[in-house]
This record gives C-alpha cells, structure tokens and sequence, in this order.
C-alpha cells in the first residue's frame, strides 16, 4: 500500500510476500515474517511500528521509534538500513501465535501532518488456525415446542474462514427440505414432533479434519397413544393369555396408566399384569398383560397417557353385554373371548 502525504513517500512490503495482497499477510503458527516500512525523503522526521488488536482496536502496542525497540519480547526485532535516500524500517516477528493477529502501523511522527492516516500504512497479519467452535452456538441440547419456531446455530473461529453445514442423523430429511444445508443458522418455522433427532453442525477450512458439534434436538408434544392385542394359544383353552400394548409417543417422558370402567388399575394384581419402559427415542411402552380372562373381568380398558404437554386416551378393550353381541352377530366381524371384545384382532383359532 503506497500513501503520499506532502513530500512524504510509504512504502510497505512483506517478506516473503504473497503477490495477490500487499496488505494482508497469512503465517503458519510458528511461522515468521518481515515486514518493511519504506519512507522517502522522511529528513529528520521519526518512524514509528504501532501494533493494533484486531479485537479492540483501541488496545495499541507501540513496538518501535526511530531505531529503538519498545517492546520487551525477543519475538521482535528492528533492523533499519538507509538506501538512496530511502529509510528502511524493518519489523520481524518471530515464532508466530494467535496473539500475534493484529493490525502492524508504520507512522511517520510529523508534527504538521493533519492526521494518521495521511502519514501511516497498515499490514493486516493472520494466522492459518484450524476451526474451533465459539460459545455463541447452541448447545449440545436444545428444546422445543411443537407448533412454535426454534432454530440451532453454529458459529466458529478460525482463518480461512470456516464453512459451517448441517446434517442429521441417518442422513434424514432437513427443515429446509434436503439432508444437506449451508449456514451459520438452521431455523426450524413450525416445530412438529418429526424434527427431533440428532444434527450434526460441521466445521471446516482446510486446516486440520475440521470439528463437528453434536445437538440432541428434543421436541415437547402431547402423548400420541398406538394400542396392540395378542392373544396366546399355548395355554391352556381356559386360561388364554392376552397382551394389550400400548405404545406412547411423547416428550417429557409420559405417566402411562391402565384404566378399568374408568377406574385406575393397580401394578399388582393375581389376574393381569402390567408391564412398563421407556426408549432413548422419546417412546414409552406399558404392557397390561392378562393372566386369565374370564366374566370377573369384563368391562372397558383404556390406556391413559399424560405429560406436561397434554394427555391422550385410547379404549383397548371394550365388553358388549350379550343381547347385544345377538343383535349384531351377523354384522360384527370382530371376536369376542369370554365376553371381552378385542378391537382389532384376528380370529382366535
């Protein structure tokens, strides 16, 4: 960058330079540089190296005056020759780290200058650093709400700059409409139970095998109740088995109970049992398990499913009284065992 001011001349130049850029220069961690501030006809006027933080700009170093070194640190060093009436002010900097990324200013101390700018030029110095994810992203576990908005972000560090894409679990299907998006920002309009899962944000830049950061994202809705029947044949005839299953999709965690004639069942019983457990997958599963089905336990039975969110019912079993099972013998398809009937289930044989 070349700035004239007067009968001023600047000239910066970087060693070993990049030929796209005077004004910005990239290093390796470790690496070093050389920086060179040219001033023609400067006459008695002093050079000075300023050192700008990147981050606040008003935290300022100065690193050097005329030929003397300000800092304290062996990173730096100054070398001044004088050529053809040229002063060359060279600043090297030595085993380069993060805190070396700053903006370096060569200033011509002139006292009759109007302002910095008319007798400054600046060099940008970067470091090639591998990704890392900032703070500002979204956590490792994220709630939501079903029929709200919600979104996951995903920010990081790093030169170049990093490239941020989102995925999800299985290669499954994206709220934007394909398994594969680009951004900082993966926004979710109207929340539904189909968007919970697992996202994967990945990061990289080139340096290094990138970093990838694991969302649990975790939807709050109403239990939705799915019920099964079996019926055991291994038994004997009067003593038939039947599993009523009832299987509840719901997040929280769902409280599952067996209601008969509208009244809750207990856990212990000589007649049935009932069995419960939950997946990772924000399923629940409760078993209400016959162990003799006779008239004693006629009736109706529903399975009761509640969260914080909501509450869901479904009628399992449900007894007609006999003048009715008569009436409609010959429209009814469906089984009756001992007075029970099974809604759903295939003809005991």
């Amino acid at each position: 960058m070349k700035v004239v001011y007067g009968f001023f001349f600047i000239v910066i130049s970087i060693y070993p330079a990049y030929a796209q850029s005077i004004q910005t220069a990239v290093r390796d961690f470790g690496g070093s540089i050389e920086i060179t501030c040219s001033v023609m006809n400067v006459n008695t006027f002093p050079i000075a190296w300023f050192k700008f933080e990147k981050e606040d700009p008003n935290k300022t170093t100065i690193l050097s005056i005329s030929n003397k070194l300000m800092v304290r640190n062996s990173k730096f060093s100054l070398r001044i020759h004088v050529e053809n009436g040229t002063n060359n002010h060279i600043l090297k900097i030595q085993n380069i780290q993060k805190t070396d990324i700053a903006i370096y200013r060569c200033v011509v101390m002139c006292e009759d200058a109007d302002s910095d700018a008319n007798t400054s030029a600046d060099v940008e110095l970067d470091v090639n650093r591998p990704p890392v994810i900032l703070d500002a992203s979204s956590p490792t576990l994220v709630n939501a709400m079903e029929g709200q908005s919600s979104r996951l972000e995903c920010y990081a560090d790093g030169f170049p700059e990093p490239r941020v894409t989102w995925t999800r679990e299985n290669n499954g299907i994206l709220t934007t409409g394909g398994n594969f998006y680009r951004g900082n920002v993966l926004r979710f309009f109207n929340v539904t139970k189909d968007d919970r899962g697992i996202y994967f944000c990945n990061i990289v830049n080139g340096i290094g095998g990138g970093v990838r950061r694991i969302i649990d994202f975790r939807v709050n809705f109403s239990p939705v109740i799915t019920v099964s029947k079996i019926m055991y044949s291994h038994r004997e005839p009067l003593k038939r088995n039947l599993d009523v299953q009832c299987l509840v999709e719901a997040y929280p965690t769902p409280k599952i109970e067996w209601l008969y004639n509208g009244v809750v069942l207990p856990n212990d019983n000589h007649d049935y049992k009932i069995m419960e457990n939950t997946t990772a997958h924000q399923f629940a599963y409760s078993a209400l398990t016959f162990l003799k089905i006779d008239n004693e336990r006629i009736g109706k039975y529903t399975c009761k499913a509640q969260n914080t969110i909501g509450t869901a019912e479904v009628t399992a079993i449900e007894h007609q009284e006999p003048d009715q099972d008569k009436k409609r013998v010959h429209q009814e398809k469906t089984p009756t065992y001992f007075g029970l009937n099974i809604n759903g289930l295939p003809p005991y044989l």
